[in-house]
């Protein structure tokens, strides 16, 4: 059973996709179809991270406490999809 959230998995549940930096000042917001078309349906959050993170100047810092740390805030909000288990 997959325990991570795929880009898929917002589908009709969100348009944009609010993106943030927790080490840097970066964030942004990205239309949702956008990123599927870019990615595709099944890539996984942590994946995608990595993959915006990567032009990041601070992607390849020496100390990891320094490199660059994407996050998506506003899944936090989102309520459990009724299609996987809770």
């Amino acid at each position: 059973m997959r325990q991570v959230v795929a880009l898929g998995d917002l589908v009709g549940r969100i348009e944009r996709l609010e993106i943030r930096c927790t080490r840097c000042p970066r964030h942004g917001r990205r239309q949702l179809s956008k990123l599927i078309a870019e990615h595709g349906l099944d890539v996984a959050m942590p994946e995608l991270a990595m993959r915006l993170a990567a032009d990041c100047p601070k992607a390849q810092a020496t100390s990891p406490a320094d490199r660059c740390f994407v996050v998506f805030p506003q899944l936090l909000d989102l309520p459990v999809s009724p299609n996987r288990p809770g």
